[in-house]
C-alpha cells in the first residue's frame, strides 16, 4: 500500500442518517471503544497527559509514511479512505454531516506544519472525543474535530471507524512503535536473534540492541535525534573511540538519518568497519530484505577488488 491522492467519498446507496447528539446519556460504549478512549485521553505518546510517554519515532517524518500505513492496515483503511489536506473545505465535509455509509471507514485530516500523519490522527480523534463531538452509529464511531467561531464552523478532522480496529491501531501505537521495538522487529524478520544490549558485550559504550545471525554479532547504536545540521568530525571521532571498546567479533552497527553524515564522515565510519543503516534500510528489512548481509557482501566484493 502507498499513500496517494485517491480519496473517494462514500458510494453506497443505503446510507444511515444520524446526529452527533447523544440520545441516551451517558452514551453506551463497547468495551473496545471505552479502552480506545482511555488510550486517546491519557496514554498515547506525545500528548499533554501525566500518563503519556515521549516517543520520538512518532514525531520523526522519515518514519511517518511507513508507520501510518501500518496503522491504516490495523484500521482496515485503504488509500482511497484517507484524505490529508491543509484545510478542509465545506464541500469535502458536507457529504458526511447528516448521513454516512457504516460499511466503509474514512479519515479526513488537516495537518499542521511539521506534524506527522500519526500525530495528526491522534490529535484530531482525541479532540473530537474530549469535546464530545462524536457518536456511535451502527457500531461505527463517528467524530469531528472542529472549531466554532461565532457563525462559522471550521472543520479540522473527521473520522468514522470500527472501534475494534481503532483499538488495534492505538495498541500498536502504544506498544509497537518505538525505535527499539521497530528495529528489533525488522531484524527478527530477517532471522536475527536480537535482545537489549548487555554490559557483557562491551566495556564502556551503551548500545541499545545486540543482534546475532549465525556466527556474526552486532552492537546496534540508534541515533534518532534531529541534529538540525550535518554532524561534525568530533561527533564521529567520539563514536569511533566508543566503538573501539567493543569485544572482538562484535561489529558496530549505527542507525542514523544519513542526511546528517557528509561523505567524509561516512567514509571514516566505513574505514573502521562500521555498518551504517538509515530508515530506508529498516523499511526494506521490515519487508524481509536483509540489508546488513547485503552491505557486508558489497563490502567484501569492494575489498577483494582492491586487493587485486
Amino acid at each position: 500500500m502507498e499513500l496517494t491522492d485517491k480519496f473517494e467519498f462514500d458510494s453506497c446507496k443505503n446510507k444511515v442518517e444520524y446526529s452527533i447528539e447523544h440520545k441516551k446519556v451517558p452514551i453506551k460504549l463497547s468495551d473496545e471503544l471505552r479502552e480506545a478512549i482511555y488510550y486517546l485521553l491519557w496514554y498515547v505518546p506525545n500528548i499533554k497527559s501525566e500518563q503519556s510517554k515521549q516517543n520520538e519515532l512518532l514525531l520523526n517524518p522519515r518514519y511517518d509514511d511507513f508507520i501510518f500505513i501500518e496503522i491504516m492496515k490495523a484500521m482496515d483503511l485503504k488509500d482511497e479512505d484517507v484524505l490529508f489536506t491543509e484545510k478542509i473545505s465545506y464541500d469535502v465535509i458536507k457529504p458526511f454531516l447528516k448521513e454516512i455509509c457504516t460499511k466503509c471507514p474514512k479519515i479526513i485530516m488537516a495537518i499542521s506544519n511539521g506534524e506527522t500523519k500519526t500525530m495528526s490522527l491522534l490529535r484530531h480523534i482525541r479532540n473530537a472525543i474530549a469535546h464530545g463531538n462524536f457518536n456511535v452509529i451502527d457500531n461505527i464511531v463517528v467524530g469531528f474535530d472542529l472549531q466554532k467561531n461565532e457563525q462559522i464552523t471550521e472543520y479540522r478532522g473527521f473520522f468514522k471507524l470500527n472501534p475494534n480496529n481503532l483499538l488495534d491501531a492505538l495498541r500498536k501505537i502504544q506498544f509497537d512503535y518505538n525505535s527499539q521495538q521497530l528495529i528489533s522487529k525488522a531484524f527478527h524478520k530477517n532471522g536475527y536473534f536480537i535482545e537489549s544490549y548487555q554490559e557483557k558485550y562491551q566495556r564502556s559504550h551503551d548500545f541499545e540492541l545486540f543482534a546475532k545471525k549465525g556466527d556474526k554479532k552486532y552492537a546496534i547504536d540508534i541515533k534518532n535525534y534531529d541534529y538540525k545540521e550535518v554532524v561534525d568530525k568530533n561527533f564521529i571521532n567520539k563514536l569511533l573511540v566508543q566503538y573501539e571498546n567493543l569485544m572482538d567479533g562484535v561489529t558496530p552497527l549505527l542507525i542514523i538519518n544519513t542526511s546528517y553524515l557528509d561523505e567524509d564522515s561516512k567514509e571514516e565510519l566505513l574505514n573502521h568497519e562500521v555498518i551504517i543503516l538509515d530508515v530506508k534500510n529498516i523499511k526494506k528489512m521490515m519487508g524481509g530484505r536483509d540489508m546488513v548481509s547485503e552491505i557486508e557482501r558489497a563490502r567484501q566484493v569492494k575489498n577483494s577488488l582492491k586487493g587485486r
